[in-house]
């Protein structure tokens, strides 16, 4: 008897990742209906109904003190799919272009220190998205001289801290109501950030 694989869903894209930009307000907007109030509440630790407004400037001002990041879906044509079904394909994506199922940001909060923030559309989710997204923003804080990178997690998000420990040693303390510290001091012991 064969069983056939479930397919996942937009496996026929590429996922391009970008610097985020002010024309993707909107799209960033769209992007925040569809995911589903677990995945706001993961990503905010409350019942957030609309992308924070404050955030959501920081994020799409270009500052080089809230580095921030989007990924877009790029329709495949004639390229054989790679075993990571979220690699650049190197094609062109236009800033304000709707699709960008993904934000991430690295925002200075102290001198040397950085907090990370990550939200993917739950039709994205555990396709290596999340990985190649903290990836990117472990090398922009590297580069940028940080020492500290940071997250608040949720107690059943604790395996995040995994993917944090290839850029260095992590140190998880508790906070309150189930909140998490995650801690990385940027290359101690790590592997070379790329």
């Amino acid at each position: 008897m064969r069983i056939a694989a479930a397919r996942p869903p937009a496996a026929d894209r590429l996922v391009r990742v970008r610097q985020a930009a002010t024309a993707d307000r909107e799209a960033l907007m769209r992007m925040f209906v569809r995911c589903t109030p677990d995945t706001r509440y993961r990503r905010f630790h409350g019942p957030v109904k609309a992308i924070p407004e404050r955030y959501l400037a920081e994020a799409l001002s270009g500052s080089p003190f809230h580095y921030a990041l989007v990924a877009c879906p790029v329709p495949v044509s004639g390229l054989e799919m790679d075993s990571e079904p979220c690699l650049d394909s190197g094609q062109q994506w236009e800033p304000g272009a709707d699709g960008i199922v993904a934000l991430a940001s690295c925002r200075m909060v102290d001198e040397g220190a950085a907090e990370l923030g990550v939200l993917i559309e739950d039709a994205w989710q555990r396709r290596g998205l999340g990985t190649r997204l903290i990836r990117e923003l472990a090398a922009h804080a590297a580069n940028a001289g940080l020492r500290l990178m940071g997250a608040q997690l949720l107690a059943e998000q604790a395996w995040i801290t995994g993917l944090l420990r290839p850029y260095g040693p992590c140190r998880l303390t508790s906070t309150w109501a189930g909140i998490l510290n995650v801690t990385v001091r940027l290359g101690e012991g790590a592997v070379e950030v790329p």
